[in-house]
């Protein structure tokens, strides 16, 4: 069976050169893009045209992608915060400590 892409659903095309006063003009749909970006498959750079509309999945994809790295960094630097917390507390625990040892008893002056 042969697959042939549908027209437009908004009953446009992508690209259509015309001829305005005896020069070309060439018409392009707004939805019309130019994505940039890395295939994370092959690593390799991508800069490809299309409609707006068709990369919708994809870019979502990537969004959420984004998004589950993002809440992992979070979650990597609150347990790094609580680690050095715990760690500042039993510091400052010993040197409340040693001073009542040496100050006999009185910590506040």
């Amino acid at each position: 069976m042969k697959v042939h892409i549908a027209d437009c659903p908004l009953g446009a095309k992508c690209e259509e050169l015309k001829v305005e006063g005896g020069k070309p003009a060439l018409y392009r749909c707004p939805w019309y893009i130019q994505v940039h970006g890395v295939d994370p498959n092959t690593g390799q750079e991508n800069r490809t045209w299309g409609c707006a509309i068709a990369w919708m999945p994809t870019l979502m994809i990537n969004t959420a992608n984004e998004a589950r790295k993002g809440a992992a960094a979070t979650e990597s630097f609150r347990n790094e915060m609580v680690k050095q917390g715990a760690e500042t507390q039993q510091a400052l625990l010993l040197t409340a400590q040693r001073a009542l040892l040496q100050g006999g008893g009185k910590v506040w002056k």
